[in-house]
């Protein structure tokens, strides 16, 4: 029993040395060093609670402290001069667009970006085809197109044909010294059938 009556008689002169967290009156401090830590220490916490106030809720948060000894201090989420200027057009950025409406533009964009991109995905997908070549020509369905949108589809591989012929001769014709040191014949030398009517 003795031992637990020192126990609390230790505990009873502690609280009594301690003061602990007491208030203080809010007033200037008259000691400079006392003040500049004060400055400092208050100055973390603002700025803690308006990260905090930022984090939790969202908010978009800009402080600006100016110390005893005339050094400006600022800290804001997303910045402080993005928030100040909210503020002074009453709500709007640089463009006339507020916040709320700024973001309901950015998500349409958003949007749009990922909509176009699965198409992109879908017609790459289509481009290698199922069986994984590159030939996206062979798995190409004609079963659904109508007479025009056939011509069309001609038309547009005879380009493609015409196209392919141009760049095949250009590359033969760049490489003739390099082919007839090897005795080979420029390619426009052979027959381009490629799947046309057969000129025989």
């Amino acid at each position: 029993m003795e031992k637990k009556n020192e126990n609390e008689d230790w505990e009873k002169e502690i609280k009594k040395r301690s003061k602990g967290r007491q208030k203080i009156r809010i007033e200037k401090i008259a000691n400079r060093n006392s003040l500049q830590v004060t400055f400092s220490k208050r100055r973390a916490g603002v700025f803690k609670k308006a990260s905090e106030l930022s984090a939790l809720c969202g908010a978009e948060v800009a402080v600006i402290v100016e110390s005893p000894a005339g050094k400006v201090y600022s800290f804001g989420n997303p910045c402080v001069d993005s928030v100040i200027n909210r503020y002074e057009t009453g709500g709007r950025d640089e463009d006339g667009f507020s916040a709320a409406l700024r973001l309901q533009i950015e998500e349409e964009s958003k949007k749009k970006y990922l909509e176009a991109m699965g198409i992109l995905d879908k017609e790459k997908a289509v481009s290698v085809g199922d069986s994984g070549t590159n030939n996206w020509w062979e798995d190409l369905s004609l079963d659904n197109l109508g007479l025009q949108e056939l011509q069309e589809c001609m038309a547009s591989m005879e380009v493609l044909k015409n196209n392919l012929l141009k760049r095949a001769d250009d590359l033969a014709n760049s490489s003739h010294d390099v082919l007839h040191q090897f005795g080979a014949l420029p390619l426009h030398y052979y027959n381009y059938n490629l799947g046309g009517p057969s000129s025989n």
